[in-house]
């Protein structure tokens, strides 16, 4: 346990715990001292310099996020001139290269404009040196701009230490050192995952989202924190959203099962969606799908369904990306005739991604998490940098496999031992590992942490439910289908126009929809509220990010009013 011991800062006497560096106990005292390249979570670097205090009996400046508070230590941490000294810093960093605020998209929330307003800064005395470093804007959803970049090496330390992916670094030396990628390459080719962290952790416009480029600063944005639908992970995240259209997603730092680490499916595709949005409840009239409003639908549903024997005779398929509340009504009302269409694939384990963290010993079994779980495979390039043993059996995706320590094509000895000689062993699996191999490893190595990843976003919460796996069953003469905002297999849709009547609840226009009877609007990814149970089984809640479009009410809206007509 850390000792207490007493430092001055500023003519204050106050105690702190040993081991903290001076800046996070003027933090956590509310001093402040300006930063540029530090950010909590990474290693401290102390190589912006604009964190130098003065510390008695030292022959030069500190910096404060590097220098460790000591008993008896007196600083202080602003005088004229250090005052004078880190305007001259902010001087050279605007004199290096283009920071024209003006044309720059990240105006108003960078941390280098903030400062130079903060100390007064109204001209530069030293020559400007603007080399012109070429624009990389290879990459699909962000852009990587050289002449706006200040050095701070944010990004390449987010890069290892927080997404483990160790993609970025820096090239040559002097006026021409630069961020790169890999071994210089640009970022379509490098082994660059599209992650995003380097583009949230970037202090200045160097990096920058194509998509929210130039849309508003951060004071025009409301933030809603809710959970990412696109894997079982449910990673918590913060939508910014303009007059309620959503503009960016960012990861929020340690929080949610990913502790802030997104991927490209979680941070950008949800904007580059092109499927037409379906707002209002439409039926078939003369071959043709008309909107309506909700009583018309409900009546149109009963009617068709009467007409074919009832209830009895329709299926209900539904969407692993559906909330609890909407599970607990589909399971009310098809009973034995309600079956998910994905199911979690990989069996329930006993432990955590952040276990990963502490593990000597990594197996990863039966999934490409590159492919199917990216956030998960940050967790093992993090275990693989800090010298943890990496075992992939199968292959984990490309990038995974070649940080493996030992690969093998099936499970044998040599992975057994390896988890058994390990003093914190953790397998991370998926659907290539059954209820069956999962027990017979327990049994082998009983100290194990299993942590298994699920196929479906919120399968876990519907098996819970009791919803069972639909399996090809015969196609009765009605189907009802909630698909959200998914595409379902092609096979599947193929089987499911065999019904005479067809009922799809849809957040986008799909081939099936066009091919229903009716079609009732599905929340979004945005619109959506309610609570999934994740892969780890814990319980994430969804809060709507943004208003519902048109008359599009919740997934358990229409089955509830079924329901009640049935019940009543």
């Amino acid at each position: 346990m850390a000792r207490t011991i007493e430092i001055m800062i500023n003519g204050r006497r106050m105690e702190t715990l040993e081991g903290k560096t001076i800046l996070e106990v003027c933090q956590e005292k509310g001093i402040y001292i300006p930063t540029l390249c530090h950010l909590e979570g990474l290693t401290s670097r102390g190589s912006c310099r604009m964190c130098l205090v003065r510390v008695e009996g030292a022959k030069t400046f500190l910096p404060a996020c590097t220098t460790e508070a000591k008993e008896g230590m007196v600083v202080i941490t602003e005088d004229q001139e250090l005052v004078s000294l880190k305007k001259s810093i902010l001087e050279l960093l605007f004199s290096e290269r283009n920071h024209l605020c003006m044309f720059c998209e990240k105006s108003g929330d960078c941390k280098l404009q903030s400062l130079a307003y903060r100390f007064g800064l109204d001209h530069v005395r030293y020559s400007f040196n603007w080399r012109k470093f070429q624009l990389d804007v290879g990459r699909k959803y962000f852009l990587f701009d050289q002449n706006r970049c200040i050095l701070c090496r944010r990004c390449i330390r987010a890069c290892e230490e927080i997404a483990g992916h160790a993609v970025l670094t820096v090239k040559d030396r002097g006026p021409d050192l630069m961020v790169c990628a890999d071994l210089d390459l640009p970022f379509e080719q490098s082994t660059c995952v599209s992650c995003g962290t380097c583009l949230q952790v970037c202090p200045t416009g160097a990096l920058s989202d194509k998509y929210s480029a130039y849309v508003g600063r951060e004071e025009h944005f409301d933030r809603k924190r809710t959970v990412c639908t696109f894997c079982s992970i449910g990673c918590s995240i913060d939508v910014l959203s303009r007059d309620g259209v959503p503009a960016k997603i960012e990861g929020v730092w340690n929080e949610g099962p990913s502790s802030g680490i997104l991927c490209v499916k979680g941070r950008f595709e949800p904007f580059y969606e092109d499927r037409p949005k379906i707002k209002d409840p439409m039926i078939r009239k003369n071959g043709q799908l008309v909107p309506v409003d909700w009583d018309e639908a409900e009546s149109h549903i009963l009617e068709n369904l009467k007409l074919l024997g009832g209830v009895e005779h329709c299926i209900g398929l539904i969407s692993s990306r559906v909330t609890n509340e909407a599970a607990k009504v589909f399971k009310a009302f098809f009973g034995q005739n309600g079956y998910l269409i994905e199911g979690s694939g990989a069996p329930e384990g006993n432990a955590t991604l952040s276990d990963i963290d502490a593990a000597d010993v990594v197996v990863v079994a039966g999934i490409n998490l590159e492919k199917d779980c990216q956030v998960a495979s940050s967790f093992v390039k993090r275990a693989f940098n800090r010298g943890a043993e990496v075992v992939v059996i199968g292959s984990a995706g490309k990038n995974v496999d070649k940080r493996a320590t030992k690969r093998y094509r099936n499970w044998n000895e040599k992975v057994t031992t390896a988890l058994q000689e390990g003093a914190n062993p953790v397998l991370l699996y998926g659907g290539g590992v059954d209820s069956q191999q999962l027990r017979r490893i327990r049994e082998l190595c009983p100290e194990i942490k299993c942590v298994g990843l699920a196929n479906g976003v919120n399968s876990r919460g519907l098996e819970r439910e009791g919803i069972p796996l639909w399996e090809g069953k015969e196609i009765e003469k009605a189907v009802y289908v909630i698909a959200c905002d998914e595409t379902l297999d092609e096979r599947l849709e193929f089987n499911l126009r065999k019904a005479e009547f067809i009922i799809v609840q849809s957040a986008f226009e799909t081939s099936l929809t066009r091919k229903a009877h009716v079609v009732l609007p599905s929340p979004s990814w945005q619109e959506r509220s309610g609570t999934y149970i994740n892969t780890e089984g814990m319980v994430r809640r969804l809060e709507g990010a943004t208003l519902k479009a048109g008359s599009t009410k919740p997934d358990e809206y229409m089955l509830s009013r079924l329901l009640e007509r049935r019940m009543g």
